[in-house]
């Protein structure tokens, strides 16, 4: 029974972290909101600027 829990360790210790390292690699990564971009941020910026502080040069 002791060579069960010795295997079951080896395989935490090496399955784990190799499990995480590989879901780091592959994971797609989280897109931003289409409100969030800067195609989107930019004419809202320009916007503000122009009736916040007159006429922009």
């Amino acid at each position: 029974m002791n060579d069960g829990w010795v295997a079951i360790g080896w395989a935490a210790v090496f399955g784990l972290p190799s499990a995480v390292g590989l879901a780091a690699i592959f994971w797609p990564p989280p897109r931003p909101p289409k409100d969030r971009t800067v195609q989107a941020i930019r004419p809202q910026i320009e916007r503000e600027g122009k009736s916040r502080y007159g006429r922009r040069e």
